[in-house]
């Protein structure tokens, strides 16, 4: 059997599939909150820009205390997310990820008008769709 080849935009790569997964999430047994805090995503169309709140927790006694502690705000969830990342606010791959696909949509929101709620489905008014 002759090997297949991809043509990548830089690059000829040889097939050799050896593993073929079906992607899947449970959003509750699978979530992990990852150790370095949180985050709280707004888009700022006064400032047309994305906001992003880094907040870390902590516990005294049975009552939880919660801080914000560093404000991050940019136009695109690349440069964002990055700095998220060189500020060592994240420590999971899990993480990032969450936060590239979160930002994603706070960018498109930002840049089409679209209505943009964390952690939910991003709502595209004019077309009556849901991404």
């Amino acid at each position: 059997m002759e090997n297949e080849f991809i043509q990548g935009k830089w690059y000829r790569i040889n097939k050799k599939i050896k593993t073929k997964l079906v992607a899947k999430y449970h959003k509750i047994k699978d979530w992990k909150m990852d150790p370095m805090g949180y985050f709280l995503i707004d888009v700022d169309r006064e400032d047309l820009c994305i906001r992003v709140g880094y907040c870390k927790f902590t516990k005294l006694g049975n009552n939880p205390v919660n801080d914000m502690v560093a404000e991050v705000r940019g136009k695109t969830a690349i440069e964002i997310v990055n700095t998220l990342i060189r500020e060592k606010f994240i420590s999971t791959l899990q993480h990032a990820a969450d936060m590239g696909i979160e930002l994603q949509k706070a960018e498109l929101s930002l840049k089409h008008g679209f209505k943009y709620i964390q952690d939910k489905d991003l709502f595209i008014d004019n077309q009556k769709n849901v991404i």
